[in-house]
């Protein structure tokens, strides 16, 4: 019996994470070792007494979403010409991408979860007190759900963001490229809006009174978001001539 021929988009996501695995796997490596670096300094005896309640996973997040919009970038220009030249639909390549996005964002978001409950077992065992400085979604490490809701949903709008620049790029002439750039983020901004968590939510709900929308309402704007995203390298890339040169 022959089994079952997969899509062909599911082989454009599987081929690509295969292809960053390294990339990826290199990349949080290096950060949780600097990440524990910096727990081990700013908890010494010289520092700790100025990070009283202070934790230092809580602003870990800053990193992995720029990797991950890097990553974005390269995306079409690096790999949509290879997959066209070997069969592969323009259509079948943005699937297969969108899939790739939806899984990065979720392991990245899955190894945030995991952070704060070990940050506060590491200050439970020191009877060091532990406190939020900013807004989220979730009220402490227990919330499993909602931290993973919450970093989700940031990580896929800046993957998002980097892979409209790259489309971008690949698309039009550089000089209109680097105009849309302004465009090609907005999902970023308006995610970390919606979402109003970490020092955007400070900013907004401190400094210009701006609450957050119930957790009912910032779920459907967040997946209005992340669709929005897709809808748009859908036209930007499903009649695009492929490209050898990327600059032009």
């Amino acid at each position: 019996m022959n089994r079952k021929r997969r899509h062909p988009a599911i082989n454009v996501a599987l081929k690509l994470l295969y292809t960053y695995r390294w990339t990826i796997g290199i990349y949080w490596l290096v950060f949780l070792c600097i990440y524990v670096a910096i727990g081990v300094i700013l908890r010494s005896p010289t520092v700790g007494a100025e990070m009283d309640a202070q934790g230092i996973w809580e602003g870990a997040s800053t990193s992995p979403k720029v990797f991950l919009l890097v990553i974005g970038i390269l995306m079409t220009p690096l790999s949509l010409a290879s997959f066209v030249s070997n069969g592969v639909t323009r259509r079948h390549f943005i699937w297969g991408v969108s899939g790739l996005l939806v899984v990065y964002s979720a392991i990245s978001a899955i190894i945030m979860v995991i952070g704060y409950p070990i940050e506060q077992w590491i200050y439970d065992k020191y009877d060091w007190p532990l406190e939020l400085s900013n807004p989220h979604l979730f009220k402490d490490a227990s919330q499993f759900g909602l931290i993973f809701v919450e970093y989700f949903f940031l990580f896929i709008a800046f993957f998002g963001s980097g892979w409209l620049i790259g489309s971008c790029f690949y698309r039009f002439n550089w000089k209109l490229a680097v105009v849309l750039i302004l465009l090609a983020i907005l999902p970023a901004m308006a995610m970390e809006t919606v979402i109003s968590a970490d020092w955007i939510g400070s900013i907004l709900q401190k400094a210009y009174d701006i609450e957050r929308a119930s957790l009912a309402a910032v779920i459907p704007l967040a997946l209005c978001i992340v669709a929005l995203v897709f809808a748009s390298v859908f036209l930007l890339l499903r009649k695009v001539p492929v490209k050898r040169k990327v600059l032009s």
